[in-house]
């Protein structure tokens, strides 16, 4: 029989994780409100904007991993180790995101955010979409999140669920709707599967994905709009 761990201890090891969820949270729901209030500030303002809650999210990614003692790549799991392997992972995740969003977008349902007129707007949102949003809620998400409630739950399979159904819902305050959320949740679910069964599958490939899925329904949203 496996000794029993004190109460105490395991809501210690929790607290990390509480906290960045904590941080999550708040960020989603401040978001839409910072920016309403920068929407006729000069560019450099809105870009700060629109900056500011990934530097807040990371930090408190990286406080967390350094709480547990965990540096921060292992913290957020990204490795380029199999890199080729890895960007075939991404390319078949790619496929099957895109698939069920342009058939969901093929009923009538609204699926693509807003275009973006003149080159440098569009530059500049291809390149947040791919690094900030592809890439760094992967970081958080399929990274530190999935993994401080493995750690912490000891089980892959509601570390999953419960993980993907935070991240859907995190989405909630920033505009999706209902089915929006519920698309994204499987989404969490997919690139969360595939961390933990697909072999040298880190957030790299996830990252990969995400970020290529996010920037194509930009390159869609704006040559329909």
């Amino acid at each position: 029989m496996s000794p029993t761990v004190p109460v105490g201890s395991r809501t210690g090891r929790l607290l990390p994780l509480i906290g960045v969820l904590l941080v999550l949270f708040a960020v989603a729901a401040l978001w839409p409100l910072l920016a309403a209030a920068t929407e006729q500030a000069q560019p450099p303002v809105q870009i700060a904007a629109s900056l500011a809650p990934f530097v807040v999210s990371f930090g408190s990614v990286a406080l967390a991993g350094r709480a547990e003692g965990i540096r921060f790549a292992a913290a957020v799991g990204f490795s380029t180790r199999h890199t080729g392997l890895q960007l075939l992972t991404a390319l078949a995740l790619l496929a099957v995101t895109l698939a069920v969003t342009l058939a969901l977008a093929a009923l009538g349902f609204h699926m693509f955010g807003e275009g973006q007129t003149g080159l440098l707007p569009f530059l500049y949102a291809a390149l947040r979409s791919f690094l900030l949003v592809g890439f760094g809620e992967e970081f958080i998400w399929r990274g530190y999140v999935l993994g401080a409630l493995r750690r912490n739950l000891r089980s892959g399979a509601t570390g999953v669920l419960l993980s993907s159904a935070l991240f859907g819902l995190w989405h909630y305050p920033g505009g999706q709707d209902v089915l929006q959320v519920l698309v994204t949740m499987f989404f969490g679910v997919l690139w969360s599967a595939a961390r933990m069964k697909i072999r040298h599958c880190s957030t790299f490939a996830t990252g990969t994905a995400h970020g290529l899925h996010d920037v194509a329904l930009l390159v869609i949203a704006t040559l329909t709009a």
